[in-house]
């Protein structure tokens, strides 16, 4: 076992409809934020929003049962993309939990009762085996 974790743990309401790609190979990927308060030094608290990346399974159950102020909870491992912004030349560092445990806590604000209790019984947990 390694002395370096790297595991993190979040509960927020998510902050745009999922992003869902399907790819030739059978892997879904499905993105969005999180919003995570973080407290000030005024006592306020203001949202800081986390970029999620959600592979296989679980990508699924995100796409088909969250929307824009869904409530859940995450488990994850932080990653960071690194790229080469085109347009300045400059190097860009992106951090983005990778997300391997997914639990719906609450009803999702913009659906019926019919589609909550559908999303409860099929997918109030998910979990991804990496």
């Amino acid at each position: 076992m390694s002395d370096n974790l790297n595991v993190i743990n979040l509960v927020g309401p998510v902050g745009q409809k999922p992003e869902t790609q399907y790819f030739e190979s059978g892997a879904v990927l499905t993105k969005l934020s999180l919003a995570v308060n973080r407290r000030t030094s005024k006592k306020e608290e203001e949202p800081d929003w986390v970029a999620l990346e959600i592979w296989g399974k679980i990508a699924e159950v995100a796409a088909n049962y969250t929307d824009k102020g869904s409530l859940i909870g995450i488990q994850g491992e932080l990653k960071l993309d690194e790229w080469i912004d085109l347009t300045t030349g400059q190097q860009r560092v992106k951090p983005v939990m990778r997300v391997n445990h997914l639990e719906l806590l609450g009803s999702n604000p913009n659906s019926n009762s019919n589609y909550d209790n559908q999303a409860e019984q099929t997918a109030n947990t998910a979990q991804n085996d990496f």
